[in-house]
């Protein structure tokens, strides 16, 4: 008799917390419509460095749909060698409890000006990670679709606005 009680205790707890969490969830979602400008640093084909400075930057266009626009340039400034990107990203819902990591993926535009004047398409993928309503982390890997086919990473630190 009591093995039967607590067997229909434990059911209806657990029962009861696997029917709120979706509403928990629900409510901790962070939305995707916030915006940010940031800096950070630019790895693997950046001109004539492995390793570069990049601007980076997210302006919301609608429902989970942003543009990112972004640059990335080795440390030699006059050289003239910068990645300029442009892409448009479809933005994912959170992937943690806590509604703070975004990942997005998207394709655009890539223009390297410099020697190897180009340009092409570009795809991109990568996170963005809310540290405080003010600052977003933010990580992402480019490809860009041209004769030379570049590929970099930026990793930064965003104002959020």
């Amino acid at each position: 008799m009591t093995i039967r009680l607590f067997a229909t205790l434990s059911a209806g707890v657990v029962a009861a917390a696997i029917a709120t969490l979706p509403m928990a969830a629900q409510a901790q979602t962070a939305p995707t419509d916030y915006d940010y400008v940031g800096v950070g640093v630019g790895v693997g084909n950046v001109g004539d460095s492995d390793v570069g400075f990049a601007v980076n930057s997210k302006i919301t266009l609608g429902d989970n749909v942003s543009l990112r626009p972004g640059a990335i340039t080795d440390f030699d400034f006059d050289d003239g060698q910068t990645h300029v990107l442009v892409p448009i990203t479809y933005d994912f819902n959170p992937v943690t409890p806590n509604g703070k990591l975004l990942p997005y993926a998207g394709a655009g535009l890539s223009v390297e000006t410099g020697e190897n004047e180009e340009v092409g398409g570009l795809l991109t993928a990568g996170a963005d990670y809310r540290l405080t309503e003010q600052l977003t982390a933010n990580a992402a890997v480019n490809w860009s679709i041209s004769d030379t086919s570049p590929v970099n990473g930026v990793i930064g630190v965003g104002y959020t606005f």
